[in-house]
């Protein structure tokens, strides 16, 4: 199954859940199982002007179903985003399901009592390794964040060259699973122009140590860098399956969104399971109007599929589950 949480019940995550949702053919439809309040949900299905009927574990359209899991947020404490996820992850099975989460707020996941700067911070906790791999894929290019949601002025001392080797090896195993095999992975630099060989700083040393671990783990893959990040782009080659690999969150996003638009989504490699997501936030001013853009979730819809298909037809899983799961050799299909 494709397992999807809902996000703020304010935000727009529902409408374009549904909108995409709605296009989708009845055997595509019957992959994905919701997780929402009932009230949220019920309240963005009759925005959106469709013929529907909602019994206890099914949403019923004139084009096919969807299986429920709903709730009512007034009866707990807990923010409806966290509770979705709480009751989706219950029930994830590793070896042939997907985790989509749809758009919240940093005030809205909880996890131990404390508040979590996203979902990213909330698995990251939650399965207690800071290896997990923020990618973001849309059909022209996919990169990485080495550093996600941390200030510029910590970035370079939180790089190291385990968490450059665990977070790049993490996602090629995970494209190689669910999408398609690495040619090449190019690498940016941290200071302006990669240092200038020691001129403009030293940090650079720690991806040049992450490359050469690299290199012996995967002798298949080209490995480039570090490059002046403000370059990274310029060395795209559409013939072949690349990864670009940026080290803090502006670094990359910057281009990329100005590149694709809405029409980019968010992958966590390194979870026993793939959990995807939309690269927007949660647009609360657009809430109840029914004009929110969805075809980047209708991207990340198709994409899901894909990937399901792809989990289905692996005859071993090898997700990874630990940091030990990239020592020795590499795990095989």
């Amino acid at each position: 199954m494709i397992l999807v949480t809902a996000g703020h019940e304010k935000s727009i995550g529902l409408e374009v859940f549904l909108k995409s949702f709605l296009l989708l053919t009845r055997e595509q439809k019957n992959v994905f199982h919701l997780f929402a309040d009932e009230n949220a949900l019920e309240t963005n299905l009759k925005f959106l002007g469709v013929n529907f009927r909602l019994t206890k574990d099914l949403l019923i359209l004139d084009s096919g179903t969807l299986k429920l899991s709903l709730f009512d947020k007034d009866k707990y404490s807990t923010p409806a985003s966290t509770l979705a996820l709480l009751k989706a992850l219950e029930i994830i099975d590793e070896h042939r399901d997907l985790l989509i989460t749809l758009p919240t707020s940093k005030d809205q996941l909880f996890l131990d009592g404390k508040i979590q700067r996203g979902h990213t911070e909330f698995f990251r906790n939650l399965y207690g390794t800071d290896y997990l791999s923020m990618n973001f894929i849309s059909p022209e290019e996919k990169i990485l964040l080495i550093t996600d949601h941390l200030p510029l002025k910590d970035v370079a001392s939180a790089i190291n060259p385990d968490l450059i080797y665990f977070k790049v090896a993490h996602s090629i195993l995970g494209y190689e699973q669910f999408f398609t095999g690495i040619d090449e992975v190019i690498l940016a630099g941290i200071n302006p122009h990669a240092g200038e060989n020691g001129l403009m700083g030293l940090e650079e040393e720690n991806i040049l140590k992450a490359v050469e671990k690299l290199k012996e783990t995967f002798p298949r893959i080209r490995f480039i860098g570090p490059l002046s990040g403000d370059a990274l782009h310029f060395e795209k080659n559409e013939k072949k399956s690349q990864i670009l690999v940026y080290m803090y969150h502006d670094q990359g996003l910057a281009a990329f969104k100005a590149k694709n638009g809405l029409v980019g989504i968010n992958l966590t490699f390194g979870l026993p399971f793939l959990r995807l997501s939309v690269d927007h936030g949660t647009a609360f001013g657009l809430y109840g109007k029914n004009t929110a853009n969805y075809m980047g979730q209708y991207y990340l819809l198709n994409q899901a599929l894909r990937a399901h298909t792809g989990l289905k037809s692996q005859k071993v899983y090898y997700g990874v589950r630990s940091n030990q799961s990239l020592q020795g050799p590499r795990p095989q299909p």
